[in-house]
């Protein structure tokens, strides 16, 4: 009896190791592998909130150079003086991490920053909408 108790903790622990929730490497260009690993361990749905905003917290779009000229730059965020420190001039899609830059998101209406002179502007929902977005995400309401 006892080994087959024994062997059910060990399949479960194996389960739940498999069924972890992992950081997405971008996270480390601006959290500690400390913090990740506590909240993974601790926080699981912080860290699954994190990984989701990576990806779905904003959309790009090509709006034009006119449309954009009245829009603020989008600005880079230096982890390391937790500050703003340059304009962003363009992005790479592929590799994009927003925790690397600089921007408001506004409680109930959109809000945008050109991307350089490009003609693309990013633009973040509202907290709310984002809040909306996630919980269908999360719990499919």
């Amino acid at each position: 009896m006892l080994k087959y108790i024994l062997s059910l903790f060990a399949f479960l622990l194996f389960i739940s190791a498999i069924y972890a929730q992992t950081a997405d490497p971008r996270l480390r260009t601006v959290y500690s592998e400390d913090y990740l690993n506590d909240i993974a361990q601790n926080h699981p749905n912080e860290l699954k909130y994190l990984n989701w905003y990576l990806d779905n917290s904003f959309t790009i779009m090509e709006l034009g150079i006119e449309k954009c000229e009245h829009l603020p730059y989008l600005q880079y965020f230096d982890p390391t003086t937790k500050t703003s420190c340059g304009n962003v001039e363009s992005i790479d899609i592929e590799s994009f991490n927003i925790y690397m830059y600089t921007f408001q998101r506004k409680f109930d209406r959109q809000s945008s920053y050109r991307i350089g002179s490009t003609g693309y502007a990013i633009i973040f929902e509202s907290e709310k909408k984002l809040a909306e977005n996630y919980n269908l995400y999360q719990y499919g309401k």
